[in-house]
């Protein structure tokens, strides 16, 4: 049985979180952000993903992943960290594998933990998605065209990823929004293709083959 530690200061806020997995076929463990509380709660359980409460404590979501790597030996453990959206931008992502930007709801988290854990299992074991000399470093968040380091804003990496994780699928604009930007995201459809005119602006003549337009429809990675 898969199990998800909840490290938090909230613990009776993330109970229904906590309720829906185990419903779900999950083990779920709820502890509070310090190394011994996070400690005794890894000799109840080995999780495959640790759900990392970062706006209810002061620590750091990167103290956590060396805590996870360093102490408890997990280097691999997906780590699932909830910040505003605001914060997102600014944070370091290294080490995190994915978000949740409040307000979600208990279904939500679930899709995107099922969604997660099948990223993981049809991704090589170094996190690395390749794409002719496009390189996407899921584990550290990094971008590079013939070994090249890109900059990217977070909406733009995080649009880049989901469509190169989906390789082959054609997705609409209001697709791309509730998945890369959220449920909650009040914003048009032409925010996508700004978006997307950065993104393949940055990549150069490397974008003019992977991601492609499908007219009427919306877009697709097809490196």
């Amino acid at each position: 049985m898969r199990g998800i530690l909840i490290i938090t200061e909230e613990g009776r806020e993330m109970a229904s979180i906590s309720s829906a997995l185990v419903r779900a076929g999950y083990t779920a463990e709820i502890c509070e952000p310090c190394d011994n509380s996070v400690m005794e709660a890894l000799g109840n359980l080995t999780p495959e993903v640790v759900l990392f409460d970062g706006l209810s404590t002061d620590r750091d979501a990167s103290e956590i992943r060396r805590l996870l790597a360093t102490e408890c030996s997990l280097k691999e453990v997906l780590l699932v960290l909830i910040t505003t959206e605001d914060r997102a931008a600014e944070i370091d992502l290294t080490g995190i594998d994915d978000f949740l930007i409040p307000p979600y709801t208990p279904v939500e988290f679930l899709a995107r933990l099922r969604l997660l854990l099948w990223r993981a299992k049809n991704i090589d074991g170094d996190q690395v998605v390749k794409a002719g000399n496009l390189v996407i470093d899921l584990r550290n968040y990094e971008v590079s065209v013939d070994a090249v380091s890109i900059e990217m804003t977070f909406k733009e990496y995080e649009l880049l990823k989901f469509l190169a994780t989906h390789k082959g699928r054609v997705f609409t604009r209001d697709a791309l929004l509730n998945h890369v930007w959220g449920y909650d995201y009040y914003g048009g459809t032409r925010t996508v293709d700004v978006h997307i005119r950065r993104i393949r602006s940055k990549l150069g003549e490397t974008a003019d083959d992977l991601i492609e337009t499908v007219r009427n429809v919306g877009y697709r990675f097809a490196g």
